[in-house]
């Protein structure tokens, strides 16, 4: 999410009940669908996709892709201050399901409660629960 200061740090919501991880893979090698580059409108020759945001549950809010532009220098690996970026809002017409479905392969989403923040897991057994909750 956008920070006070036009930063990009980690995923947050009002309540943060819940703090992880997520890892997706690019659907571009994929037959007939349409690469990232696409879906946003960059010319990949110009601009490198470096990050994506967006927020499930709230129509209101929009995908944005970060882009950075591939004529400015590279960025060095100890570059402290962080690396320029223009957002691009793909607005309310982008749906998310579809965006999300068109856009990647596979999506991985973890969350811990935040009573466990810094504290790993360690799966002692596994149970299947019943197909149908009422």
């Amino acid at each position: 999410m956008l920070g006070e200061q036009g930063r990009l740090g980690s995923a947050q919501v009002r309540w943060n009940d819940y703090l992880g991880t997520a890892a997706a893979d690019d659907a571009d090698a994929l037959l007939n669908t349409r690469s990232l580059y696409k879906i946003a409108g960059l010319d990949r020759d110009r601009w490198r996709i470096v990050g994506i945001d967006f927020t499930m549950g709230s129509p209101w809010e929009q995908v944005v892709v970060y882009g950075m532009d591939r004529a400015s220098a590279e960025p060095s690996p100890e570059a402290v201050e962080g690396v320029a970026v223009t957002a691009f809002h793909l607005g309310v017409s982008v749906q998310l399901d579809t965006f999300l479905a068109e856009a990647f392969q596979r999506i991985s989403v973890r969350l811990l409660s935040s009573v466990m923040s810094g504290k790993d897991l360690v799966v002692a057994d596994h149970a299947r629960l019943a197909e149908a909750h009422e």
